[in-house]
């Protein structure tokens, strides 16, 4: 009887607890009896756990103008890491709260506005690092270009005529490379051939707005929105979609010395440059074309993709890329 009268008295006393728990959280004040305090934060009262740290900051009427002083101190901590300088209010009656700092010496002031101003500076002290260092990358990599466009002399002879127009002019050079990607005399390629043996829409598969039916079959314009989607997901997502033209754009000068001397080795000592220029020509019409090949394999083989239907005994014995082809 002992043990069963104990049972019915904390069920009781939890029924209690809890009946005074929603009216506090929805009435604010309970029906009966005297108000009692209760931490909005981590919803305890003084029956659950008897404390001395209550604090009433804002507005607030009722039980949920009540909060312990320790679990205000961590919530306006975690407001302030996410937004330091955004005075911390209540989020019921938007009051500011009123936080007390305790003072600090002047030493101790001096290092806090020594620490925030180091702060300040160090993003554009980082961004004059790296443009610094990738001026100078512009600079050396010109003059290496000259180089092997040209002898040491020629270059020598620049740098002594004019110095500060050779700085001003050496950084640009790896940037007219990097711009020579935007010429993309492959897509006008693709798109000639393409026009050639061109695939619509059948027109009983059209509506009467002139756009495809459910269930229509793909046309030409379909595939080449998803080439071009799928060449922006590779420029903006992947790494990998970029640094090949950034390498082939950067590399032209070498490679095109290389075949110049190669392939045009009758005129290369007489004249480099001409030499040069003919094996850059080479390599952009022989990549341009190597693309233009890939992209119509590519192109020829997502069209003529079909499912098959399910066949338990040929999907046990056939290979996943077949199945998937």
């Amino acid at each position: 009887m002992g043990e069963h009268t104990m049972m019915l008295r904390r069920r009781q006393f939890r029924t209690h607890s809890m009946a005074k728990r929603r009216w506090r959280l929805f009435g604010g004040v309970e029906p009966l009896g005297e108000e009692e305090r209760m931490c909005w934060i981590c919803l305890m009262t003084d029956e659950e756990q008897p404390r001395r740290d209550w604090l009433h900051p804002c507005r607030c009427r009722g039980s949920n103008k009540w909060v312990h002083e320790a679990c205000l101190g961590r919530w306006i901590n975690e407001k302030e890491q996410q937004a330091p300088d955004v005075p911390v209010t209540c989020t019921q009656c938007r009051t500011e709260y009123i936080v007390v700092m305790p003072p600090l010496c002047r030493f101790d002031a001096f290092l806090n506005r020594l620490d925030k101003e180091y702060e300040r500076l160090c993003p554009s002290v980082l961004m004059g690092i790296m443009s610094g260092t990738v001026y100078f990358s512009g600079v050396s990599y010109g003059a290496l270009t000259l180089l092997e466009l040209s002898s040491n002399e020629i270059v020598l002879q620049l740098l002594q005529q004019d110095p500060i127009l050779m700085m001003i002019l050496l950084p640009s050079v790896p940037m007219l490379l990097l711009m020579t990607r935007r010429i993309r005399w492959d897509d006008v390629v693709v798109h000639w051939l393409r026009r050639r043996r061109r695939r619509s829409v059948p027109p009983e598969q059209l509506n009467a707005m002139g756009e495809p039916l459910p269930g229509a079959p793909l046309d030409d314009d379909y595939f080449e929105e998803l080439e071009q989607h799928q060449d922006e997901v590779e420029a903006t997502e992947h790494l990998g979609g970029i640094t090949p033209g950034f390498c082939a754009a950067l590399s032209l000068p070498s490679i095109a010395g290389l075949l110049g001397q190669t392939l045009f080795g009758g005129i290369y000592e007489t004249k480099k440059l001409l030499a040069i220029v003919l094996g850059g020509l080479t390599f952009v019409v022989v990549k341009g074309l190597a693309s233009v090949y890939l992209r119509q394999a590519q192109y020829q083989h997502r069209r003529q993709r079909c499912v098959l239907n399910y066949n338990h005994s040929q999907s046990v014995t056939a290979p996943a890329s077949s199945r998937r082809n």
